[in-house]
């Protein structure tokens, strides 16, 4: 098998059973260092719903990501739109709108019951530039991830901001495969994420579960500060700055806006 990022020879790995009935080879790509599934024919069938049942950290998720995007634009201070690929519910769209920002959301499965006016179509450019574009927790849903990848960075972003859980060697029992809904199928090393941004001619710095992106050189500075973005010190100040900002001001602007329609 062909590595769907690289297009190297694979190793198997293991098998698990996927969605309880599709017994799924796993692959190890020596050189860009990431794991993922055989080809996903199952997709239709995981997609079922978009948002699956056991994703009970939807909430918590989102409530972490827009604090993570506040500091991203406070630290880098870039120009341009703020776009939530695969925003799913369209939640954390509508959170950093009710802090100011000019947010839309790309998801093209799910309803985005929280963001309907702000919805922008899978294959629609962006009007403008793009300051920052949040893929949180979508990036090991790729199926076609060489592809997938390049289309976000055509976007050119100032920062890509991702979260995906990286992979170092895990078994067959790691808990983010998540074989239950089939919707992890591609993971991510090191490695992994530093050739994805030498092809794309960006710099990455990454901490834990969170990634960044960069289209300009970050300095030593800005790379100290996005690291302790992403630290339990930074996230919680950045919670407790966000909530300044919620007095309803930037929701009731934008309902007045959707009305003028």
């Amino acid at each position: 098998m062909r590595c769907r990022l690289c297009d190297h020879d694979c190793t198997l790995a293991f098998e698990r059973l996927v969605l309880d009935r599709h017994l799924v080879e796993y692959y190890v790509c020596p050189d860009c260092g990431a794991l993922q599934t055989e080809q996903p024919y199952w997709l239709d069938e995981a997609y079922g719903n978009a948002i699956a049942a056991l994703d009970t950290g939807i909430v918590t998720r989102n409530l972490v990501a827009q604090a993570i995007v506040y500091l991203v634009e406070r630290i880098v201070r870039p120009v341009g739109q703020l776009i939530d690929f695969g925003g799913g519910t369209g939640m954390l769209c509508r959170m950093l709108r009710d802090i100011g920002y000019d947010a839309w959301l790309m998801d093209r499965y799910a309803d985005p019951v929280f963001a309907r006016g702000f919805a922008l179509g899978p294959d629609q450019v962006p009007e403008g530039p793009v300051a920052i574009l949040s893929c949180f927790e979508v990036f090991e849903h790729f199926a076609e991830v060489g592809p997938d990848i390049d289309r976000l960075f055509a976007l050119r972003p100032a920062v890509l901001v991702a979260s995906t859980e990286l992979y170092d060697g895990q078994g067959a029992d790691w808990p983010y495969l998540v074989p239950e809904t089939g919707q992890h199928i591609f993971f991510y090393g090191r490695r992994t994420m530093a050739f994805i941004a030498a092809r794309h001619g960006y710099r990455y710095i990454g901490r834990g579960q969170f990634h960044f992106f960069l289209r300009e050189p970050p300095g030593a500075f800005r790379q100290w500060a996005l690291r302790l973005a992403v630290s339990r010190f930074g996230l919680r100040a950045a919670r407790l700055a966000v909530a300044w900002r919620l007095d309803g001001r930037f929701s009731r602007q934008d309902q007045a806006a959707l009305a003028r329609r």
